[in-house]
Order: structure tokens, then sequence, then C-alpha cells
């Protein structure tokens, strides 16, 4: 579990952003906020300095989220992306999820959900709500080829990260290392075509998992 985290947040709304900014900085593990009004502006404070995660939210005039996640995605993929956003169309969420985000909020949720899916997406690499599921749910009785078999131990890897158990929570639990089950994911990811932990969970509920 990493504390000391930095996050920025990037949104044209000075009071939702200067409101998100300091409810941000009340998060025990978060030691660094800073806030950009759109794309362009976080993309400048991201070269200056890589962050662990940001907030986007997805309509900013000039570079907007969707297109700041995609060069995100693109050119630093360490970090972690949670989209905040009006926008909770199951369509729109799972164009989202294929491009890489981590998370999404809706900008009704409560201050304690913004602190869970913040830590989801550093320690598990997503965070599975009630958008992600309904985004992914009609999926459920489409059978789809598997692009490579998984093994028995990747199947129960697979699940324990669909449960959003850390990295660690899951080697303890399988008596591995922390190394092996990153070699393991690493498979996993190659075999399913995923990017990133939520790339999994879309996977494992296409295939029936």
């Amino acid at each position: 579990m990493k504390n000391k985290l930095k996050v920025y947040v990037a949104d044209d709304h000075n009071v939702v952003r200067k409101g998100m900014t300091t409810l941000l900085s009340t998060f025990p593990r978060v030691c660094e906020v800073q806030e950009a009004e759109n794309g362009k502006k976080l993309i400048e404070l991201v070269n200056d300095g890589t962050p662990d995660a940001v907030v986007l939210d997805v309509e900013m005039p000039g570079l907007g989220g969707i297109e700041t996640a995609a060069y995100l995605i693109k050119h630093f993929p360490s970090i972690k992306i949670l989209i905040l956003t009006m926008h909770t169309e199951d369509g729109f969420v799972r164009k989202l999820m294929d491009m890489g985000v981590h998370g999404f909020l809706s900008k009704s949720s409560q201050p304690n959900e913004l602190e869970r899916a913040l830590y989801s997406i550093i320690d598990n690499d997503f965070y599975r709500n009630e958008l992600v599921v309904n985004a992914i749910q009609h999926f459920k009785k489409i059978s789809l080829p598997s692009l490579e078999r998984l093994s028995n131990r990747e199947v129960e890897i697979l699940n324990l990260i669909c449960q959003e158990l850390s990295p660690s929570e899951i080697s303890d639990r399988l008596n591995i290392s922390p190394k092996t089950f990153f070699n393991h994911r690493s498979n996993i990811i190659n075999k399913t075509g995923s990017k990133n932990n939520i790339g999994l969970y879309k996977y494992a509920v296409q295939h029936g998992y």
C-alpha cells in the first residue's frame, strides 16, 4: 500500500476544482495535490512531475478529458486515471474502459467514495462500482473465444484480481512471492489482450469467470 500519494485534478469549473483539491488534501495517504483548468494545463503539470493519479473531468474547453486520458495512457502509462463525469451511459464507460482508464465516478458521488476510488485505483489498478458493473453487465451471456487458454492458476489469480484484492493480498493468500504474482498477471494480460485490471475484470465477465 503506497502512501504519500501525489494527485492532480483537472476541471474547468473553479469551484468544483478548488473543492476537489481541498477534499483530496484531507485524505491521509495524499501528500500533494495540484490542479489544472484543462487538459493542456494538466499535461504541462505531468511533464514537470509525474503524479500517482489524476482525477479528470470529461468536458473541458480545449483539450477535453477523453483526449487527455488518451495522451496520458500512451505517454505516462503508470498514472492511474479516475474519470469524474455526469455521463454515466454504458457505452461511454465501456469506451473509456477499453482505452485503459482505471475508474469512474459520477459527479453526484459522495466524498467518501472518492477516497475509496482513489485508493482502489492505486492499490488494485481499478475501481469497481455500479458504473463499471452496469457497463459490462450485458456481456455476461455472450460466449467469446479466449485468445489463449488460461491455466488454472491464472484463472485463480484473475478471480482474486476481480475481487479487488491487492497484489500483496493475493500473494499472501496463494503463498507466492510478489514477483511470481506479477509474472502471472503479465501472462494473463498478454493472453487476454487487456491493458490493466479493469480490462481483466471485463474479460472475466465476458468469459463467465
